[in-house]
């Protein structure tokens, strides 16, 4: 682990300083003097070398190295930590304007299951000097940043005393210590960090709304924000030092990711970014790739609730070819959503490569999905599988309504949560031809009791399953209790290493297929933890999902002939 320097304008980097753990995150100093960067404590020596005699054995819970707070001196090249002990540890950090102190966010252990109490701290650079506690909140108070004048400490909290699922708020605290105020839109959104105008007067955010991902201006005196982007999905702003230049990312359903800039972006009058320009062409070979026509579709559920997602129609679809094999994908989360953006970027977002193929494919938002505010993200507390499998299927029964979707040529797939859900499905129905389960949640006690946010799941159920009423709510929700009717041909992938969703899932839904005899196949993804990271093992993980796919939708179930991407067949 190392930090490297080059000039911008051109040549080789060359190494700054090394440190013995990996470094996780750096900020500059105003005056380009130090670093500030977290890293991890180093194992002990004794534990190094238990491990290197094969004694290492360890308790369930025991914590493991804390991240701590370090300042690199760029000219001498010597890092000396500025925060230490085994009583908290660090997160995210913010440098103040003058370069005098540093607003950081720490848990009281790097267990995972205690960043919901990580409180705020402030630390002199000067050395020798001990951090202040600010806030002493039960929920989590994380992700600091300085007003521009230094006064204040912007910060993301949930006040709760238990884990609680839903929309965070935007609190400031004056840096010398004091009473938090909150700050957040007069919006029922969730917003990212604040970028503050040099002014100090205002602030721009990232929210997700519906379908849409956009930018924000916020005066803070009113905190009636309005919407600065158009079209498409907006991400990663980054601000000039002035404040008048933005930088940001931002596609559309039919155009990839690229980098734009926008100039006298401080302006809280400024009638969205009208006044922008692409800074890259990246993605340029995009432009003749046959694009799917993209729309956002809404439709009523079982109970009357509108219900809202996105729908890819085949590439060259028009209604006189009539109904198309369709794909239900639905997300993880749950709290995550659909939003208007290419659907092509990664391996498990590949939804225009299956519309190229000829299929329809359906990204519903079911309740639970973020951006439709904190009662419907919250919605599906106690109610896994419930009215969320309402919304999706009665979404399903639309298209086949309209002509879009063919009823007998339907498949279903998801990752994590959206797993859970695709498991959920082939409980309750046998009308999709084939599904594949990612990461997939099956068995919800056993879930609890094995994997490393259980907090998140007592927060979703209600509860651990140890208190009153609470196995039965447990069982009522296990797509393994359901599954005795089950027959839809599945796929399962897991990984070796998952710990949010561990392997018992996987092998306990592939054992009860197989005692059912349903046609199922459980993949196994070796050094994955919740998803594959090493390209190779992404590439496989898409093909075989594909491939699973078109055997049993298009070919009834008969191996297909390989093709190079591994798939079968061609549109249908």
């Amino acid at each position: 682990p190392a930090l490297y320097r080059m000039d911008p304008r051109s040549g080789e980097p060359w190494k700054l300083y090394g440190h013995p753990t990996a470094i996780r995150a750096l900020a500059w100093s105003p005056d380009g003097q130090w670093i500030a960067f977290t890293a991890q404590d180093e194992a002990p020596a004794d534990e190094k070398q238990r491990r290197e005699t094969g004694e290492d054995v360890s308790y369930q819970g025991t914590p493991g190295p804390s991240t701590h707070l370090w300042l690199l001196d760029v000219a001498t090249r010597h890092a000396r930590r500025v925060t230490g002990g085994t009583d908290l540890s660090v997160s995210a950090f913010d440098v103040a304007p003058d370069g005098k102190t540093i607003a950081f966010s720490a848990a009281p252990s790097p267990r995972l299951t205690d960043a919901w109490k990580s409180d705020l701290f402030l630390v002199s650079t000067d050395s020798g000097a001990v951090a202040k506690k600010l806030t002493d909140n039960p929920g989590p108070d994380d992700s600091p940043e300085f007003s521009p004048d230094g006064k204040y400490i912007y910060y993301h909290a949930i006040h709760a005393d238990r884990l609680r699922i839903g929309y965070r708020h935007v609190y400031r605290i004056p840096a010398a210590g004091g009473t938090p105020e909150d700050v957040s839109p007069d919006l029922d959104v969730d917003p990212s960090d604040y970028k503050l105008t040099p002014d100090g007067k205002g602030a721009f955010f990232i929210a997700t709304v519906g379908t849409t991902r956009g930018l924000y201006y916020m005066p803070l005196l009113t905190r009636k924000a309005q919407r600065q982007s158009g079209e498409g999905v907006v991400s990663a702003v980054s601000f000039s030092k002035d404040g008048r230049r933005m930088a940001y990312l931002r596609e559309t359903m039919t155009k990839p990711q690229e980098l734009y800039v926008a100039d006298e972006a401080n302006k809280p009058e400024l009638d969205g970014l009208k006044n922008f320009t692409p800074a890259t062409r990246h993605n340029a070979e995009a432009a003749a790739w046959a694009v799917s026509l993209s729309q956002v579709m809404r439709w009523k559920s079982a109970d009357g609730r509108e219900i809202e997602g996105i729908l890819l129609y085949p590439a060259g679809w028009t209604p006189a070819r009539g109904a198309a094999p369709l794909v239900v994908k639905i997300h993880g989360g749950p709290s995550s959503a659909y939003v208007q953006n290419f659907q092509a970027s990664s391996w498990s977002a590949d939804a225009q490569r299956y519309a190229a193929d000829g299929y329809a494919v359906f990204l519903p938002n079911p309740r639970g999905s973020s951006g439709y505010g904190d009662s419907t993200e919250r919605a599906v507390i106690k109610d896994w599988g419930g009215m969320a499998y309402q919304d999706i299927m009665t979404g399903v029964d639309t298209l086949i309504a309209r002509g879009i979707a063919n009823k007998d040529s339907l498949g279903v797939m998801g990752w994590s949560y959206g797993g859970y859900m695709t498991a959920w499905t082939i409980s309750q129905t046998n009308r999709f031809k084939a599904a594949v389960i990612g990461d997939g949640i099956t068995e919800p006690i056993a879930m609890w009791g094995t994997q490393d946010i259980v907090g998140v799941f007592e927060a979703y159920f209600g509860g651990g399953p140890w208190e009153p009423g609470e196995w039965d709510a447990y069982q009522k929700a296990s797509p393994l209790a359901h599954m005795r009717d089950a027959k839809t041909p599945t796929l399962i992938i897991e990984g070796r290493n998952d710990q949010r969703v561990p392997p018992n899932q996987a092998m306990l839904l592939y054992r009860t297929l197989k005692a059912l005899e349903v046609p199922t196949e459980l993949l196994w993804l070796p050094r994955s933890g919740h998803t594959p990271s090493e390209p190779g093992l992404q590439y496989e993980t898409a093909k075989a999902q594909k491939a699973w796919l078109d055997r049993w939708i298009r070919h009834g179930g008969a191996e297909p002939a390989k093709t190079q991407d591994g798939g079968g067949g061609g549109p249908q």
